[in-house]
């Protein structure tokens, strides 16, 4: 698929990609230049997200392993009961 660049640098996702990266108004992309191609990715910067994915990482370190999750843990980094 093809889009313009119109006057003040902007482009339009067309519609078929925009839904098949279930992209919409307020989301966060991340755009980098590398070996000659502009990349455009959808950010997900959902906290539960984060959650889900950090939780049990910690499982083996010695101070970590009796923390709930990563909040607790910055918490203890930066002394905060």
């Amino acid at each position: 698929m093809k889009t313009k660049v119109a006057r003040r640098h902007q482009i339009t996702i067309p519609e078929k990609i925009r839904k098949k990266a279930g992209i919409f108004v307020g989301d966060i992309l991340k755009i980098s230049y590398e070996h000659g191609k502009i990349q455009v990715e959808k950010v997900d910067e959902s906290w539960d997200k984060v959650m889900k994915e950090t939780k049990g990482v910690w499982d083996k370190h010695p101070q970590f392993k009796e923390m709930d999750d990563a909040v607790e843990i910055v918490n203890w980094m930066r002394g905060k009961k």
